[in-house]
């Protein structure tokens, strides 16, 4: 019986268990690797000459290709391993067990059970686990040292991989599906959004960096109307004011760029920027102004911006429906939306400011920008400023001294007034122990 073991076990057979082993775990390291690296890393590596890199990137390009061809090897690596390894392994356990007195029958089913969960364990941790660990702790690196190797055995076996490849997106498509082309696989604004969340989360972007980027990838849900200035709050000149009093607007308000009316301010002519007038001062009393474009009121800020920019102009009217003038937006709105507020000189106001678990802030504060500020999400309403949302929840015009409570205790209560809207507003948050009938918990 041993004589018969000894004459079933190869080395060599052994040996070539072990080179599929690894085989195997190079192939799954080499899929997840170019899998989970940021090709973004691999082509500025590429950029800098690594030729390594750009093997990886090359693969990058053509995904479909590379996946299937990491996939075939991990297949043959799999079924010469449990063909050749097994049989080995076992014979060698057999052999181990007759030398231990164990009968034939018995040594053959407990070296068959012995050898296939060694292979299978082995398998699993050093041709699966460890690898794909390995590739994604260090993906960039990993898909870079495969890369040429890699892109050897595609070349040779690409006729075959392209076979498989293509019998396998025939059945995709019988299923109704169109298989994924490698260049649509990118990104949208949400899913970048939800990037940049995670990677605020793990603190590898934060503070204003983390700001400028959430911001600008917001820019296309923010309106034109809700970052102007309101109509209610425009300091305009008429057409036919003087020099004097044109200055005089500038010096009170603190403003260069004012908007030049006919009529009414439904009748804007243009815009007047201020350095113009010192410029030309003492050239005649006619007005030096401006044309003003005009964009409706629904106009995103991802296209308001690229307008500004590409007209060179660094203001626009708003319209609204009616085609009324609803207020007036700056190429410094838009900037704010996304380094927030930027104060000169002439700013007076200080802002949202905070004690403890209260903040006062200006009526006109978008409710996007409380629950920034604070974390309070204003219940569901078509109003888009605190003031309004305190005016759609009272039912009337504001008053001074007047508070909302929203459904999960947050209080809103009015300090002043600003014509007929609120001026400044104290936002509290609940105590964490108070509950909702007001006794301490």
């Amino acid at each position: 019986m041993i004589a018969a073991a000894e004459a079933g076990f190869s080395p060599w057979a052994l040996l070539l268990g072990v080179v599929l082993l690894v085989a195997n775990g190079w192939f799954v390291a080499t899929e997840i690797a170019l899998l989970a690296a940021r090709r973004a890393r691999v082509e500025e590596l590429a950029a800098l000459g690594d030729r390594r890199a750009q093997r990886a990137l090359d693969a990058l390009r053509e995904l479909s290709i590379t996946f299937s061809g990491a996939q075939l090897g991990i297949t043959l690596a799999s079924l010469g391993l449990g063909a050749v390894a097994e049989p080995a392994v076992t014979h060698l356990f057999e052999d181990w067990l007759g030398m231990a007195g164990l009968g034939d029958s018995a040594a053959a089913v407990i070296a068959f059970g012995l050898g296939l969960a060694l292979v299978v364990f082995l398998h699993m941790v050093v041709g699966e686990m460890a690898p794909k660990n390995l590739a994604l702790a260090r993906a960039e690196q990993v898909a870079v040292a495969v890369a040429r190797s890699f892109h050897w055995f595609v070349t040779i076996l690409r006729p075959l991989i392209v076979v498989l490849n293509g019998a396998a997106n025939l059945l995709v498509r019988v299923t109704g599906v169109e298989p994924v082309d490698e260049h649509n696989l990118v990104h949208t604004p949400a899913e970048l959004q939800f990037v940049v969340a995670e990677s605020r989360r793990q603190g590898t972007v934060v503070g204003a960096e983390a700001r400028v980027l959430e911001s600008a990838l917001s820019l296309a849900a923010i309106t034109a109307e809700d970052a102007m200035t309101p109509r209610v709050d425009l300091e305009a000149v008429p057409e036919d004011a003087t020099v004097d009093a044109v200055l005089d607007v500038a010096a009170r308000t603190g403003f260069t760029r004012l908007p030049v009316y006919r009529d009414n301010l439904d009748d804007v002519v243009g815009i007047l920027n201020v350095k113009d007038l010192l410029v030309r001062r003492g050239a005649g009393d006619q007005l030096p102004i401006r044309a003003i474009a005009a964009v409706p009121h629904s106009r995103d800020l991802e296209h308001l911006l690229h307008d500004l920019l590409e007209s060179g102009d660094h203001a626009a009217i708003v319209v609204d429906e009616y085609g009324g003038t609803a207020g007036l937006v700056t190429l410094e709105d838009v900037l704010e939306e996304l380094v927030g507020d930027i104060a000169d000189e002439f700013d007076v106001e200080s802002g949202p400011r905070q004690q403890g678990h209260q903040w006062v802030v200006d009526g006109t504060l978008r409710r996007d920008e409380l629950e920034r500020l604070t974390g309070l999400a204003l219940e569901s309403g078509d109003s888009e400023t605190i003031s309004g949302w305190i005016t759609e929840h009272l039912g009337r015009l504001v008053q001074p001294g007047d508070v909302a409570v929203t459904a999960d205790g947050w209080r809103l209560h009015v300090l002043t007034l600003e014509g007929r809207r609120a001026g400044e507003v104290a936002v509290t948050a609940p105590l964490p122990s108070t509950r909702s009938d007001g006794t301490s918990g």
